[in-house]
C-alpha cells in the first residue's frame, strides 16, 4: 500500500492524508458531541488536553527517525552513484593513453554504452528492485573482458591495460554497492506505527475541539500532519518519485568519453 502511495504526486499524498486526519478528526468530535453527556465530555476534554502532548511527540518523533533513515539511504545512493561516475572516469583516461588506439576505441564505445545504460534502463530496475540481472552488467562485463584480454595478451606492452583492468574493477564494486543500496527500504512496521499514531493523534485533537464551535483550524492541523507522513513517503523510493537520486553524474560522465 505505502509504495503505491509514494509513487503518486506529492500534492496528492499530501491531499490523501489530508482528508483522511480530517475525516479522523471531525467524526471523533461529532461523535463525542452526540454520544455523550457533557459531564462526560469535559471529563474526555481534560484527558486529551493531557494526551495531546505525548501523542504529538510521538508523531513527531516516528516521522523524525523515518526520514533520517530514507535520508540516508538517498544520500547512500547518491554517493554509489558519483563514485561509479568517478570510476569509469579513471578507465577512461586510462584508456586514452592506450597505445593500441583499436582497442581503446572499443574500451571507450563499450564504456559510454555502460553509463548510457545504467541512466536508461538500470534506473527503472533498481526502482522495482529487480536486481538479479541488470542491463548495464552486459557491458560491464564486456569492458573487462576487453581489459582483461589486453592485460594478458604478451604481443601488447601497455601498461595502461593493466591499470585500466584494475579501475574496472573499482567501477564493477561501486555498482555492486550501489545495487545492494537499492535493497534498503523504510520497514513496512515503521510506516504502520507512524499511520497508527497520526491517527490516534487525530482522534485526540478531535476530543480537544468537542465544545469548540466552528474548529476549522483542526484542518489546518491535518494538513501539518499529512505534511510530515508525505515527507517520508516521497522518500520512500530513492530511485523514483520527485526526490531522488541524481544521476546526472553518469550523464557527465558519459558526455566526457571521447571515442577516438
Amino acid at each position: 500500500m505505502f509504495a503505491a502511495l509514494a509513487e503518486l504526486p506529492v500534492i496528492a499524498i499530501v491531499a490523501i492524508f489530508a482528508l483522511y486526519f480530517s475525516a479522523v478528526t471531525f467524526a471523533t468530535r461529532y461523535l463525542v458531541r452526540r454520544h455523550t453527556s457533557p459531564e462526560r465530555q469535559a471529563e474526555l476534554i481534560t484527558l486529551a488536553d493531557v494526551m495531546n502532548g505525548p501523542t504529538g511527540v510521538s508523531m513527531a518523533f516516528l516521522i523524525g527517525f523515518s526520514v533520517t533513515i530514507t535520508w540516508g539511504t538517498i544520500s547512500a545512493a547518491q554517493s554509489a552513484v558519483e563514485k561509479v561516475a568517478s570510476s569509469t572516469q579513471e578507465v577512461a583516461w586510462l584508456t586514452e593513453h592506450m597505445e593500441d588506439r583499436e582497442a581503446a576505441r572499443a574500451l571507450s564505445g563499450t564504456l559510454k554504452k555502460y553509463l548510457v545504460t545504467i541512466q536508461t534502463q538500470d534506473v527503472a530496475r533498481l526502482a522495482d528492485r529487480d536486481l538479479r540481472e541488470m542491463p548495464s552488467f552486459t557491458y560491464l562485463d564486456e569492458l573487462q573482458g576487453q581489459l582483461h584480454n589486453l592485460a594478458i595478451d604478451k604481443s601488447v606492452q601497455d601498461a595502461e591495460a593493466s591499470r585500466a583492468l584494475d579501475a574496472a574493477a573499482a567501477v564493477a564494486e561501486n555498482q555492486a554497492e550501489l545495487v545492494s543500496i537499492a535493497r534498503r527500504e523504510l520497514p513496512a512496521a515503521l510506516l504502520w506505527l507512524l499511520l497508527v499514531a497520526g491517527t490516534l493523534s487525530s482522534m485526540v485533537m478531535g476530543i480537544v475541539a468537542t465544545k469548540v464551535d466552528g474548529p476549522f483550524l483542526l484542518v489546518g492541523w491535518a494538513l501539518v500532519s499529512a505534511i510530515g507522513i508525505s515527507v517520508v513517503l516521497i522518500m520512500y523510493d530513492p530511485f523514483s518519485g520527485d526526490i531522488a537520486v541524481d544521476m546526472q553524474a553518469l550523464d557527465d560522465a558519459a558526455h566526457r568519453i571521447l571515442v577516438p
